[in-house]
């Protein structure tokens, strides 16, 4: 079964619990992957592994092991990364698909495969298994409906004005769109309806998203990224290793409770508001993050082959995730 994936919703209690998700638009790749998340969530999936490459050779027996249940009887949502410039899946991932489905595993490999061949065996193979979605460039209209939806927070006349705007200014460009969107979800509220659209001329140092993180400021992080990017997009690794640090410091310290800050190199000045991020954090939603920071700074050593576009996109995805409760 195949949809495109601006209509996927009409989809997911209707298809398989396995999902092929591919096409060149990587802000609909991951927004398709978020609400198969979502859905199943809502249905009690309350686990979920990611496998990259490192793990595609051992995915086969994930599942398996995973479809048998646990102790528990935990539902578990499996998500597999593709990254290649290739033109088909490897092996190990192919593999999978001729497993059954079970009611306790849902499967989603998100693939960077741009374009698929819709007669070739593997694609038939996938077709008749899982629910293919496609994720390519929007035509203009299928654009401002994708836009608005995601405006909801809005009153109606204020979400048409700015789908203008922002298809307007950043025409074909979802992923800017999508950076925009989210910052107003941070940012908008009734007191600021009619209020135009603005960037500002702020200078930033890396150093000061740190801060922001521990805060659990999301606007002001999201801020300083969207100005590093714009004048000072160099900087790209160091905001990673900024990231990074944070990660791997709360991580350190969830699983030594002798260790200190100090130990870990965090200045005397800062070790109050670490701890207060500490607190508020979920090793849970940390350990993911850390395998995500691995391959960003590959990313941000033109090592992982992803656009800069979609690199700035899931820098601040992942900030929005450390900062939101």
């Amino acid at each position: 079964m195949i949809c495109n994936a601006t209509s996927i919703k009409k989809y997911l209690d209707k298809s398989p619990k396995i999902f092929f998700l591919y096409g060149s638009e990587i802000v609909l790749i991951n927004d398709s992957a978020d609400q198969i998340n979502d859905f199943f969530i809502s249905k009690g999936f309350s686990e979920r592994i990611i496998l990259t490459k490192e793990n595609f050779k051992d995915a086969h027996k994930i599942i398996m092991q995973n479809a048998g249940g646990s102790l528990f009887g935990s539902k578990v949502i499996i998500e597999i990364i593709h990254n290649s410039s290739g033109t088909t899946l490897p092996k190990d991932i192919l593999s999978i698909f001729d497993t059954q489905n079970f009611d306790n595993v849902v499967i989603i490999v998100r693939s960077t495969i741009k374009k698929v061949n819709k007669n070739s065996a593997w694609i038939k193979l996938i077709d008749s298994k899982a629910l293919i979605v496609e994720c390519n460039k929007l035509k203009t209209y299928e654009e401002k409906a994708w836009v608005k939806d995601r405006l909801d927070f809005m009153n109606k006349s204020e979400a048409d004005k700015y789908t203008e705007r922002l298809t307007s200014m950043f025409s074909g460009n979802l992923v800017a769109q999508n950076n925009e969107i989210n910052l107003l979800k941070i940012t908008y509220s009734k007191n600021t309806e009619n209020k135009k659209i603005e960037y500002d001329d702020a200078e930033f140092m890396p150093y000061e998203l740190e801060d922001k993180i521990i805060e659990l400021d999301t606007k002001n992080a999201i801020r300083i990224i969207h100005t590093i990017k714009k004048n000072e997009d160099h900087y790209a690794q160091y905001l990673v290793s900024i990231v990074g640090s944070i990660i791997n410091t709360s991580i350190s310290m969830f699983q030594n409770k002798k260790l200190s800050l100090e130990d870990l190199g965090i200045w005397r000045s800062k070790v109050p508001g670490y701890k207060k991020f500490i607190t508020k954090c979920n090793i849970k939603k940390l350990m993911p993050l850390q395998k995500q920071i691995y391959h960003l700074d590959l990313a941000s050593k033109g090592l992982a082959g992803i656009s800069k576009e979609q690199f700035w996109y899931e820098l601040e995805n992942m900030v929005v995730q450390l900062t939101s409760n």
